[in-house]
């Protein structure tokens, strides 16, 4: 292969659809399968060689329904298993267990795959993180909210609801890794009262504020155990061919609750620190124009300043798809301007249809990477 193409999209409750296409309503059927259909056209005008998806179909055999009528051109990497422990997939309402994270291999493209296995991540987390991280849970602390009293609660844990999953592929004898993953939302159910620019908003909203940071602080720390990952994998390998993708959840940019209680960017904390430049992941988009690096639109309340076109899906890589001479080079390199998101496909295909009929709410992001010429 001269090049390859990786695309990263949340595909907006697919398990859902599957759902809706055996409704017995016939309208309901009719508008699922429209949008089965656009989807359908997107994937194919997309033509990724390797398509990363999240909020993707609960578990195996869902899966491979569901993208055999919609990606009929791919192959779908599974691990062979009915158990949702096997991939990591806690809980079962709309938010977590319902949206499970796939990976589909261009069916002509000479790219093998395997899966790689929890326990192994759990062991390199778990070292990495100087046994901070075990078992796939760690120790964490926030705020809590009873008895009319803000609190903050130590002895508390986290861990993923949604496992990433680890891509092992191999293209002519090179290796490299793709990492897909979908961190928890800061989204919250709690509702403040006032208005939310007013002085005393976060004062008078004690339990608000409490969700606000609880939520942010489990994503940062799920952010943290794939960084323990990353890391443990570089000390094995200080060349090691790492790529981060999907729904980050996050960035990059402080928003307004990041800035009055967190004071960090997520986005900047998976990347790495300059200190350890070698293990520093860059952007898919840094060189794409500032204007298009959006994936989604969302109208936040508690900042309506904030500009709802906001980056949530990402594409990380590291240096040695770059030409750092510093680490060892891959055999692929990332091509100069080939990350964007891809705003003309998604218009293409959901500009002349009616709302029912939209693929997904997030617009899929892609990478392009190239052979590089014989030494």
């Amino acid at each position: 292969m001269q090049s390859f193409k990786l695309t990263a999209w949340n595909i907006e409750h697919s398990d859902k659809l599957l759902d809706e296409l055996d409704a017995t309503d016939p309208d309901a059927r009719a508008r699922a399968e429209a949008r089965r259909d656009a989807i359908a056209e997107e994937i194919a005008a997309l033509d990724a060689d390797i398509l990363l998806v999240t909020e993707g179909p609960n578990g195996e055999a869902r899966a491979a329904a569901f993208f055999d009528a919609v990606a009929p051109g791919y192959r779908l990497a599974v691990r062979g298993s009915a158990d949702r422990r096997d991939y990591g997939m806690r809980g079962t309402d709309a938010t977590t267990g319902r949206q499970w994270i796939w990976f589909l291999v261009r069916e002509r493209a000479p790219i093998t795959t395997s899966l790689v296995h929890l326990d192994r991540w759990q062991a390199l987390a778990e070292a990495s993180s100087g046994g901070a991280h075990a078992n796939g849970r760690w120790d964490v602390s926030f705020p809590k909210f009873g008895d009319e009293t803000l609190s903050f609660d130590i002895d508390r844990n986290h861990g993923h609801w949604r496992h990433p999953q680890v891509l092992l592929a191999e293209i002519d004898g090179a290796r490299f890794e793709v990492i897909g993953a979908h961190c928890k939302s800061k989204f919250t159910r709690v509702r403040g009262r006032g208005e939310p620019l007013d002085a005393d908003f976060f004062a008078n909203n004690p339990k608000l504020v409490a969700e606000l940071i609880k939520a942010r602080t489990k994503i940062t720390t799920e952010c943290a155990d794939i960084r323990h990952y990353v890391d443990a994998r570089f000390e094995a390998d200080p060349g090691a061919a790492i790529i981060v993708a999907g729904d980050l959840n996050d960035g990059p940019g402080k928003e307004r609750i990041e800035r009055r209680f967190l004071y960090h960017d997520l986005i900047g904390a998976l990347q790495g620190e300059v200190f350890f430049a070698r293990r520093f992941l860059n952007h898919a988009l840094f060189d794409a124009p500032e204007d298009t690096r959006w994936s989604a639109h969302f109208r936040d309340k508690l900042d309506p300043g904030r500009d709802p076109n906001i980056l949530l899906d990402h594409i990380l890589f590291s240096q040695s798809f770059t030409g750092n001479r510093q680490v060892t080079p891959f055999a692929y390199r990332a091509r100069a301007g080939g990350g964007c998101v891809e705003h003309d496909v998604h218009h293409a295909v959901t500009g002349p249809r009616p709302q029912h009929a939209l693929t997904s709410d997030h617009t899929p992001v892609s990478m392009v990477f190239d052979k590089r010429p014989a030494a």
